[in-house]
């Protein structure tokens, strides 16, 4: 370009890389001091508007006095400004490749044991928890919830995968973490809650502590369902002296380990094990992330369909992008505007990060009822972009499970003999007319022979496909209905089941 910058930029390949090249350049070129050269270096960094301008004035003066065309300066400055947002001196750059190449090695050569030792480094943040959980997924790593008996304090690489750390469980300190891990390796692996309760102080670990503890699935390697073991948690600290007062005497001191260790003196009651979404809303109060699964998994088709990028992809976007994002409210803060007015700023959170949420009075006034709940999100606005922050400015929410079965324009059922009886489609028949739409039913009918023939329901039986009513259907054929999307609607041939289905609701 110019041939006095090429003993200074010759080592960086005509890139300019390092703040002191900045500074020669200005001293060579225009005539700077080295005070001035230095105070290019700064507003170089802190970015000021007005700083930046009168050295642009400087510079160029400086360059054509030296006998540089004008264009061909200003065109040098504007590659200074540009290097305002990645450069660094030079002690400073080598330092960071040299660590760049070191982390880089290990990620390519080690990479479970990098991400768990990223994952405990970056424990204390939430957002970049999430992230590096996400990465893990991405990277075919599986993160394992914790568990009394293998889990470390920190996270820790288990066969291949990444273990969560005790630690890292919410109520439970630091020094209790390390007494059960002595306890565990002095006197062998924990057998069960009951046997945790009897040999760990009870000062340390109090309810709290045990009540995260199974939410996150921490006692899962007894095999027992951690709504069970919830249940009878007071049973548990009553059985074996937990957290009681240190004068009072215990009844069951006397019990042997055998009488102890095992559920004898515990009636484990018979109830159902939370659904997923249960589950995962308490592993998320107990852990503040989810770990065995997220509430948008169960939506990946609707999240493919309806979103335009994830929370990750949004600092690749220009500023005042239109995006759809999908996920769940992790908080959610209600405000008053000067004119009294509430608005809402809430933090979005899907696999990947999370990222703030605004809606304005308007906004909110229309779709605050969907924000109470804890279902996934489709949130539609624009994106507000700086160097170490993005917000979405909202104009539209809508449920994604709902978005979802709007857009479901035919569903099938697969029947085979068994499920082809009359009892059986009355059945189904009632379904649907609970379940009013506009998707249409078609049935996949086993004929034998492996042979199998589409038969449309009269277009009178549309159907709303919500979860409920798939379940309903689900549980009488003993097999998934298929949805179908953006479809035509369907021109089969009715048969054998057209007196079922053709006649008016």
């Amino acid at each position: 370009m110019l041939p006095q910058l090429e003993p200074i930029l010759k080592e960086t390949y005509g890139v300019i890389l390092y703040q002191e090249q900045v500074m020669k350049i200005a001293q060579i070129l225009a005539n700077y001091s080295l005070a001035e050269a230095d105070e290019l270096r700064k507003a170089i960094g802190k970015k000021k508007a007005e700083v930046m301008a009168n050295h642009k004035a400087r510079f160029t003066k400086g360059a054509t006095e030296n006998g540089v065309a004008l264009k061909k300066a200003e065109k040098l400055f504007m590659l200074i400004e540009k290097f305002g947002g990645y450069g660094f001196n030079k002690s400073h750059s080598a330092a960071y490749a040299l660590i760049a190449y070191q982390t880089a090695y290990l990620k390519a050569h080690y990479p479970v044991q990098f991400m768990a030792a990223l994952l405990t480094q970056d424990m204390g943040n939430q957002d970049k928890t999430i992230k590096n959980i996400a990465e893990c997924r991405e990277m075919g790593i599986l993160i394992l919830p914790p568990d009394l008996n293998e889990s470390q304090t920190d996270f820790s690489v288990v066969e291949g995968s990444i273990r969560f750390g005790l630690a890292a469980v919410k109520n439970v300190g630091v020094k209790a973490v390390g007494s059960m891990i002595e306890e565990r390796e002095s006197d062998g692996p924990f057998k069960d809650i009951m046997d945790f309760c009897k040999r760990v102080d009870g000062a340390k670990v109090n309810r709290r502590a045990l009540e995260s503890f199974i939410q996150c699935g921490v006692f899962d390697f007894t095999g027992i369902e951690r709504s069970r073991l919830f249940a009878v948690l007071d049973d548990v600290i009553r059985l074996c002296g937990a957290n009681q007062d240190p004068n009072q005497m215990n009844m069951f001191e006397s019990l042997n380990d055998d009488q102890l260790d095992s559920y004898v003196l515990l009636a484990l009651p018979e109830t159902d094990e939370w659904d997923e979404r249960e589950k995962l809303r308490k592993e998320k109060e107990a852990l503040g992330f989810y770990i065995t699964g997220h509430p948008l998994d169960r939506f990946k088709e609707e999240v493919k369909r309806f979103a335009t990028c994830s929370i990750q992809d949004l600092f690749g976007l220009k500023d005042k992008s239109k995006v759809r994002m999908a996920g769940v409210v992790e908080k959610l803060k209600i405000k008053r505007t000067k004119r009294g007015n509430k608005m809402a700023i809430l933090t979005l959170e899907d696999p990947t990060g999370s990222t703030e949420v605004i809606l304005f009075p308007d906004v909110f006034e229309k779709y605050s009822p969907l924000l109470k709940g804890d279902d996934p999100l489709l949130i539609t606005g624009t994106a507000e972009m700086d160097d170490n922050a993005a917000k979405i400015l909202a104009q539209e929410v809508t449920s994604l499970e709902r978005e979802g079965q709007n857009a479901i324009r035919s569903i099938e059922l697969g029947l085979n003999e068994q499920v082809v009886s009359r009892n059986n489609l009355q059945e189904i028949r009632d379904i649907f007319s609970r379940y009013p739409g506009e998707s249409f039913v078609r049935f996949r009918v086993d004929t034998g022979q492996g042979k199998q023939v589409v038969i449309a329901a009269h277009r009178t039986f549309r159907v709303f496909p919500c979860n409920e009513m798939l379940g309903e259907i689900e549980t009488i054929i003993g097999q998934k209905v298929i949805c179908r999307y953006g479809e035509k609607s369907p021109n089969h041939r009715q048969s054998d089941v057209q007196p079922f289905f053709s006649s008016p609701r």
